[in-house]
């Protein structure tokens, strides 16, 4: 699985920069979840440390895993300031989500951010709820999230640009802003074919990825093939109910042979 982060000059940096990024509502979230959570956390997509960090400055262990030597990099050199108790409890592994082997188990193994998105194919899907599985504690649990479709959005998709991050300047003095675009939807796919446009300094770098989109019974279905079931299903971070319009799916889930509780209804 090749990584968009790692062709563009400093990505870590501008990813750190982004407003929309800082202002996410899943952190708290997530760290309530870590805190409540006997053991240590696997982040799968770790990236810059955005989560990671909050969770191991509140004391606990975490282990970073993610594909992107620039954004591993990046989360590296934000730990090297915290303090020796900080980094003690972290570890950074590079690896594909799909086929790492850690030779560990955790009570909770999270993938925030739409991490899971990117897993375009069921077969891709299929892997890594394997390898969750095979590195998650007896009645631990997996937690992500993932966007719920706005099909009105999708469906008025023109290639257009739009900025989301007005002109700003960095730390070291360079002038940033960026603009997004879908460029295309493959609907039997159930992809979308997305760009993120960093202007810097009048270089234009371009971030093309792709976006694979769930509903809410497809997950289900997904977890269960794969031998997890679902615990709760939220409809934003602030655990608020899934219905027609919520922003987020965010999924708990545990092995299906699991005692730790009752899947909800």
């Amino acid at each position: 699985m090749t990584s968009a982060y790692d062709a563009i000059p400093d990505f870590g940096v501008l990813y750190d920069s982004v407003p929309l990024y800082a202002a996410r509502q899943d952190v708290d979230f997530y760290l309530a979840e870590a805190k409540r959570t006997r053991g240590a956390v696997l982040e799968v997509g770790c990236g810059t440390g955005r989560i990671l960090l909050p969770i191991a400055r509140a004391g606990g262990a975490i282990t970073g895993l993610d594909g992107s030597p620039a954004m591993l990099d990046r989360c590296r050199t934000k730990l090297a300031a915290e303090s020796a108790a900080v980094q003690g409890r972290v570890r950074l592994t590079q690896a594909d989500m799909r086929e790492f082997n850690l030779g560990a188990v955790f009570p909770l193994i999270i993938a925030p951010f739409r991490v899971v998105q990117h897993l375009l194919t069921v077969d891709d899907q299929l892997k890594f709820l394997t390898r969750v599985a095979n590195h998650l504690a007896p009645g631990g649990r997996l937690i992500f999230d993932v966007f719920n479709p706005r099909f009105d959005m999708l469906v008025g998709h023109d290639g257009v640009e739009r900025e989301d991050t007005p002109e700003q300047r960095l730390a070291d003095g360079r002038a940033l802003r960026r603009t997004y675009r879908i460029a295309r939807v493959r609907w039997v796919d159930q992809v979308s074919e997305a760009e993120l446009i960093y202007y810097l300094d009048g270089e234009r770098y371009v971030q093309a990825f792709e976006m694979r989109w769930y509903l809410a019974t497809e997950l289900r279905h997904l977890l269960a093939r794969a031998g997890f079931r679902v615990r709760e299903m939220y409809g934003d971070f602030a655990r608020g109910a899934v219905v027609d319009g919520c922003p987020e799916l965010v999924v708990v889930a545990e092995n299906a042979g699991s005692t730790a509780g009752s899947p909800s209804a």
